[in-house]
Formats: C-alpha cells, structure tokens, sequence
C-alpha cells in the first residue's frame, strides 16, 4: 500500500512538473512577444514626437513604420517555421506524421494575410469619414501581427 501511495505521489509531481513547464513556456512566449511590441512601440513613440509630425498624416507614416517592422518580423519568424516544418518532414522515422505541416503551415499564412486585409480594411470602410480612418486599420494590423507572432511561436 505505501509503494503504490508513493508510486501515485511521483506520478502527480511530474504530471505537475510537466504542467508548470508548460505554463512556463506559454509565459515566456508571451514575454517575447510584449518586448517585441514594447520595443517597436518605443520607436513609434520617438517618431511622434519628432519636431517634423504635425498632422495625422505623419503620424500615420510613424505608425506604417511600427506595422512595417511587426509584419517583416512576422514573415521572418514564418520563414523559420517553415524551415523547421520541411526539416522535420526530411526525418520520416521520426516525424512520419508531420510530411503535410509545411504545406498546412503555408496555407494558415496565406489564410492568415486574408483575414488581416479582411478584418483591417472592413475597419477601414466601416469607420466614418475622417482622418482617423487610417489610424485604426494601422493598429488593426499591428495587432493582428503581434498575434500572429505569438500564434508562430507556440508552434514548435
């Protein structure tokens, strides 16, 4: 009775242990995502307050900037994905399973871009005339990358 007792306690902590390093890892993805942001948003920052950003118009060529950056290290970080995906299907003993993660992971980014024009331009139209416009479909872009990016870095 008291080695399966003990049997059941090991059991539980590293059933535990395993749990806790995921929330670890979730936690840790999550943190790179916001220095991303809080770095790029720094800059957008830096950019506003410039003596040459007078109108909304050169406040938005500040944000094109900040959505600029989080797209490229959108695709960066996708091309990486999509490295690891095709090496993993060169090792078929091991990875048998995963020969069509590459072509699912293209397909999620082209599906993804569609969703982003989609849902930011909608935005767009639907905001009523004005110069604000502009502004919302840019954050609306930003924010959809920085959750792509973490999307692609939960992804082994």
């Amino acid at each position: 009775m008291k080695g399966l007792f003990q049997g059941i306690c090991i059991g539980l902590l590293i059933v535990m242990g395993a749990a806790h390093a995921d929330v670890g890892r979730e936690e840790e993805l999550d943190d790179a995502v916001r220095q991303f942001a809080a770095k790029v948003e720094a800059v957008w920052q830096q950019c506003l307050s410039r003596p040459d950003v007078h109108t909304t118009n050169d406040s938005d060529m500040c944000l094109s900037a900040m959505v600029r950056t989080s797209n490229e290290k959108v695709e960066v970080k996708y091309q990486e994905k999509l490295v690891k995906a095709q090496q993993m299907t060169e090792s078929p003993d091991i990875f048998s399973s995963y020969e069509k993660v590459p072509v699912m992971l293209k397909a999620s980014q082209v599906r993804w871009k569609e969703y982003v024009k989609s849902d930011c331009d909608g935005i767009y139209e639907e905001s009523v005339a004005g110069t604000a416009r502009s502004t919302n479909a840019l954050l609306c872009e930003y924010k959809h990358a920085l959750q792509r990016l973490r999307a692609l870095d939960g992804w082994y």
